[in-house]
């Protein structure tokens, strides 16, 4: 993205003028347009890649305009639509040959990760930090329906995802969750991919599970839970409700942490940051108030289920 500003800054460098691209969502693509009366404004639209943006200038540049759309749509796509509308043409099911896969994808007999990112707040921005993040690595990188998308191989995804979450919430504060699926070594399972990931991005927003990084391969429980009858559901719902309601929010903390922890204490309890001591008198606490001992995994199961229920329950009201 930064090879594209510093291009439309020579475009409006050697021109002569100064331009606005905004976006339908009013995402700002590009603005160095001082601030100018309506009428005396020139609006027209051109096409990044899949985006319609709107290019505003200074009327008396009025006749320019056709120019800079050619100049400004080539260059884009010089730059970014070969290898994003690859991806998108393998996510929506299109064959692809294998010379052009091979050229695309080069990275993808290692194992490819596919991460979804969704901020509340302006995309491009984010993805900006995230182009930096990967400006030496061969990462793909895009704005794909209303997230982010990322396709690359990753070692650890879990932490590049944790990075991408903390330099984006760092930088502007925006509230982000990231969701990424099993590691791909075909053209043909990036579509599943993406659509592991976007299912558990849905579930991690449905059951408000604590972080916003969600994986694939630990959301099985969630899958379930979303997927049991609307009577199972009333059922488990309605004999924990009142119990989980009268939880603190330390409380729930702990439950959260605990089963994230694997049922081990000496994990959740350094999670917590507190003595063990103190996660077993709260375990037992729960297990006074719900019947339901959930160092037990049978019975942590079905007590998990049932929080998620009521947690699902919550993000509805």
């Amino acid at each position: 993205m930064d090879n594209f500003n510093r291009y439309l800054e020579e475009v409006s460098d050697k021109s002569g003028i100064k331009f606005r691209l905004i976006g339908e969502d009013q995402a700002i693509y590009y603005d160095n347009l001082k601030e100018i009366e309506e009428e005396n404004k020139a609006t027209s639209v051109l096409y990044l890649g899949e985006y319609k943006v709107f290019i505003v200038l200074d009327k008396k540049y009025e006749i320019c305009i056709p120019l800079l759309q050619y100049t400004i749509e080539n260059k884009y796509r010089e730059l970014f639509s070969a290898k994003e509308q690859f991806v998108i043409d393998l996510i929506e099911g299109k064959e692809m040959a294998k010379a052009n896969l091979e050229k695309a994808l080069p990275f993808l007999e290692k194992g490819i990760s596919l991460l979804l990112v969704e901020i509340q707040g302006n995309k491009y921005e984010a993805l900006n930090i995230i182009k930096e993040l990967y400006s030496e690595q061969d990462v793909i990188s895009m704005v794909y329906g209303n997230e982010i998308l990322l396709i690359g191989s990753f070692d650890e995804v879990y932490e590049h995802a944790k990075s991408i979450k903390d330099s984006i919430v760092s930088d502007f504060y925006f509230s982000c969750q990231i969701s990424f699926s099993n590691i791909v070594f075909k053209a043909e399972d990036i579509k599943k991919a993406y659509l592991d990931a976007k299912e558990s991005m849905e579930l991690g927003k449905r059951f408000n599970i604590k972080g916003g990084i969600y994986s694939s391969s630990k959301m099985i429980l969630e899958k379930i839970v979303y997927n049991i009858s609307s009577e199972m559901k009333k059922e488990l719902g309605d004999s924990f409700s009142d119990k989980f309601t009268a939880f603190d929010s330390e409380v729930i903390n702990t439950i959260e942490e605990f089963v994230n922890s694997g049922l081990n204490i000496s994990d959740a309890s350094r999670r917590l940051y507190i003595h063990r001591n103190t996660l077993i008198y709260r375990l037992d606490k729960i297990y006074k108030d719900t019947g339901y001992d959930i160092r037990n995994f049978k019975q942590a199961t079905v007590f998990y289920m049932a929080f998620l229920i009521w947690k699902e329950n919550r993000q509805e009201l």
